[in-house]
């Protein structure tokens, strides 16, 4: 098959960052003998398109125009490549419509593709592909939306999409590739009538060279970068001493329950000398400076370190010093933390999002507890950092698992439904 991916939300994303759901879903259709090329969207400047290598680290190697008997190759050569090994990002002009984009040239580029792939059945470039009747079986919809609290505008969002455009959708049988569980009921209770759960994935090239190029631990505090400062800062002021380290990754605001986060550190390390957190993530300016104010006294005793942002390979690091993950998240439709948490082979306790259902086995590679009342969850924390052994079978069982955190098994869960192949 020949398959357009389209991203449908903006603003623009680097076709090189880390993870980006549809680069590596073409990159792992190509490796299953597919060609897929990705659309992304690139604002209002011209159209373009970049060759990406499948079996590379994602750099881009050539950039050349999209169209016409003037493209050109700006830099490198194909000579000697296999060209079915790479796939084609185009960049395509557009306007943003609140998180979804309108692309100018799409409909023209998609008619030379077999199957088109659309990110979120409540896109209005997506609902164009799935409600047009001439297209049929060639469109499929990759989604991660989920039931959640948390997102006042997520939700009013939805609610008038569900009560508008989808009402006149006039295909309801188009085959729907879910994250989750959670995914998968969602769209099933809009009346998709055709909804698998295939699940997410993580850049495994990257973070394998995350970690060969990872800093030694000996050496970070001597990092010129927000963490290594952070470091320096917190070892200062509490002394080199061995600790048991929590750590949380991700945003700074409700969705991520960072509040809850600070609540259990505060416990924590109320009644423990010595645990300390790592907390990576930004958020809003106001809501950033809320919770850095709730942090503030155990930052400065060293307790706590936070830094915004980290590179792949202080990343890596970062988790060969943690001991345990805490993700009490209420709102996480990829599940990224529990990909990575997974692959570096860390404990983690979470709660119940995107990945959990694919990757967790409660007792046996993780906890998920049975609800998010703090009671819980530090009995949960305080059970993992008392007991070595059930750390040490944490680890093993995750690490017997690597496989399962490829992109190439959601795409081999794709192709066992896909439309015609079924």
């Amino acid at each position: 098959m020949n398959i357009l991916i389209v991203r449908t939300e903006g603003p623009k994303v680097d076709p090189n960052a880390y993870n980006i759901p549809e680069i590596e879903l073409a990159k792992a259709l190509v490796r299953a003998g597919h060609q897929a090329d990705v659309v992304l969207y690139g604002g209002l400047s011209d159209d373009s398109t970049l060759l990406m290598p499948v079996d590379d680290t994602g750099v881009v190697r050539y950039d050349e125009r999209l169209l016409g008997e003037d493209a050109y190759v700006a830099e490198g050569s194909i000579d000697g490549e296999d060209p079915d090994r790479f796939i084609s990002v185009y960049r395509l002009t557009g306007l943003r419509l609140g998180r979804g984009c309108i692309f100018f040239s799409l409909k023209g580029i998609s008619e030379n593709y077999d199957c088109v792939m659309v990110r979120g059945y409540d896109r209005l470039t997506s609902w164009r592909f799935y409600t047009d009747r001439k297209l049929k079986d060639r469109v499929v919809i990759y989604d991660e939306n989920y039931d959640d609290i948390t997102g006042r505008s997520r939700r009013l969002r939805r609610w008038i999409f569900d009560g508008t455009l989808l009402r006149f959708r006039s295909a309801p049988y188009t085959t729907c590739f879910a994250v989750s569980d959670m995914t998968e009921e969602y769209l099933r209770s809009r009346d998709f009538k055709n909804v698998f759960r295939v699940g997410s994935g993580t850049d495994i090239d990257m973070l394998d060279e995350a970690v060969v190029e990872a800093v030694p631990l000996t050496a970070i505090a001597d990092l010129d970068s927000e963490f290594g400062r952070a470091y320096r800062r917190a070892e200062a002021a509490s002394g080199s001493g061995k600790f048991f380290t929590f750590m949380f990754r991700g945003r700074l605001d409700p969705d991520h329950n960072i509040n809850f986060v600070t609540d259990l550190a505060e416990r924590l390390i109320r009644s423990h000398d010595d645990i300390r957190f790592i907390i990576i993530g930004d958020g809003d300016v106001e809501y950033r400076a809320s919770v850095l104010g709730r942090m503030k006294k155990r930052i400065a005793e060293g307790r706590i370190i936070h830094s915004a942002h980290v590179s792949q390979e202080e990343l890596a690091t970062i988790y060969k010093m943690t001991d345990c993950v805490l993700y009490p998240a209420l709102y996480d439709p990829m599940g990224t933390v529990l990909y990575e948490s997974a692959y570096y082979d860390t404990p983690v306790i979470t709660s119940r999002v995107a990945g959990t259902d694919i990757l967790i086995e409660n007792g046996r590679n993780g906890i998920i507890p049975e609800d998010l009342t703090l009671k819980t969850w530090l009995d949960a924390a305080e059970e993992i950092y008392a007991d070595v052994d059930m750390r040490n079978g944490f680890k093993v069982a995750l690490l017997e698992d690597r496989d399962s955190l490829s992109w190439d098994n959601v795409v081999r869960r794709m192709l066992k439904v896909w439309p015609g192949r079924r």
